[in-house]
């Protein structure tokens, strides 16, 4: 098998493909933790969460928010498969920060019931709510 020096990085949601490009390195956050990929990585699969993906290309770090979903990698190639995704640049965070107050009011109406697929939603709502304002507030950071 022939060693690899960079990986190439796909990134696709229900609408197509959003992002396609040759990067040095991946970061991304799984269910299980956050995760890195470098060239000649072992075969990876795992199933994501919202939060932020990170790709390194020639020493310069990129991001952009993700939402749930699964990732294949591998020694040259990085797979992201999911529902959700928004480049900084796309990211309007007083909208977002609205969308977050009301997902986070309609969580506080379940009271003590933690469970069901409507509780989800709402904290997936939560979560990718501050994905967005993470991804925009490390971007301006850079």
């Amino acid at each position: 098998m022939a060693i690899s020096e960079h990986l190439q990085l796909d990134v696709v949601t229900p609408s197509g493909s959003v992002l396609s490009i040759q990067v040095d390195s991946v970061q991304a956050p799984s269910v299980e933790g956050e995760f890195g990929v470098l060239p000649n990585h072992l075969p990876l699969l795992a199933a994501l969460k919202c939060g932020l993906l990170v790709w390194e290309i020639g020493g310069k770090r990129n991001i952009a928010a993700i939402g749930p979903g699964f990732v294949e990698g591998g020694p040259d190639k990085v797979l992201l498969l999911t529902d959700l995704f928004a480049s900084p640049a796309e990211i309007k965070p007083d909208t977002v920060r609205d969308e977050l107050a009301k997902a986070e009011e309609a969580l506080k109406a379940f009271g003590e019931l933690y469970e069901g697929p409507e509780y989800n939603e709402l904290q997936r709502d939560v979560d990718w709510a501050h994905a967005r304002l993470e991804a925009y507030a490390a971007s301006r950071a850079v």
